[in-house]
């Protein structure tokens, strides 16, 4: 599909197989006459936000957003708004303070450029907030540009070393057993959000740290994919005790 520029935003989505386990979703269809149709809404509203990574902005061309989207979309202004309502009291929706609608749930399910982007985004407005009354020169606008595009250069060497760390950890673990599945991890590392890295460095090595005293077979251990892609890491930013060799993830 089209890129629109340089920063490698995908005008896709992808829905995992737990999309309609997620419980607002089913509770909507089950409950809520005509949830069907409002499920389909919202992911109309997702693939409308994906160009603003998640954002569908609010023009000002009509009384509100929810009335900018039913009319974008070819959609009943009650069904919008019930759609609007219903997700903001789930938690995946939420309208700003300039009356645009963010849908929470894209970051998780777009690619990682797109994920780094939005984070590049909320920085850059935040720049913007503190410094509303400048306007910026053309020459400070490249300047920008050229900055940012280090920046990017910069974060991408620091992902890749922190990532060679974080593999280490599980590659040395298991010398001898099966091997690491190291695209898999690289893949699953990548599209963590850049706080998260850090943390899944600190849990793989409190795992390993727990796993080797507790007496379980290492071969029966999580690999370096699987922790990172069922978010294990977050139970192990401290040691946990040991229970006579219990591994609560692996049940026995």
């Amino acid at each position: 599909m089209v890129q629109k520029n340089k920063t490698k935003i995908y005008f896709w989505i992808k829905l995992d197989e737990n999309f309609f386990k997620n419980l607002a979703i089913k509770n909507l269809r089950r409950t809520v006459s005509g949830g069907d149709s409002l499920v389909l809404i919202y992911q109309q509203m997702l693939l409308s936000s994906l160009p603003n990574n998640g954002v569908i902005y609010y023009e000002g061309t009509l009384q509100d957003v929810a009335q900018e989207i039913a009319l974008n979309l070819d959609e009943k202004l009650d069904d919008i708004k019930l759609t609007i309502d219903y997700f903001q009291k789930a938690g995946l929706l939420q309208i700003g303070d300039d009356g645009s609608a963010e849908m929470l749930q894209v970051p998780m399910l777009i690619g990682q450029e797109t994920n780094w982007n939005k984070y590049k985004r909320e920085k850059k407005l935040e720049k913007f907030q503190r410094t509303s009354n400048q306007v910026p020169t053309e020459i400070d606008i490249e300047k920008e540009k050229e900055k940012e595009k280090e920046k990017e250069i910069e974060k991408e060497i620091d992902t890749d070393s922190l990532f060679d760390n974080y593999f280490q950890i599980f590659s040395e673990f298991t010398k001898g057993t099966k091997p690491q599945p190291r695209i898999d991890a690289m893949h699953e590392f990548s599209a963590l959000l850049p706080e998260q890295r850090d943390k899944a460095l600190i849990g793989a090595n409190n795992y390993v740290t727990w796993y080797r005293n507790s007496g379980n077979d290492i071969k029966y251990s999580k690999n370096a994919a699987v922790f990172l892609k069922d978010m294990i890491f977050f139970d192990y930013q401290e040691v946990p005790e040991d229970k006579s060799g219990y591994d609560p993830e692996l049940g026995f």
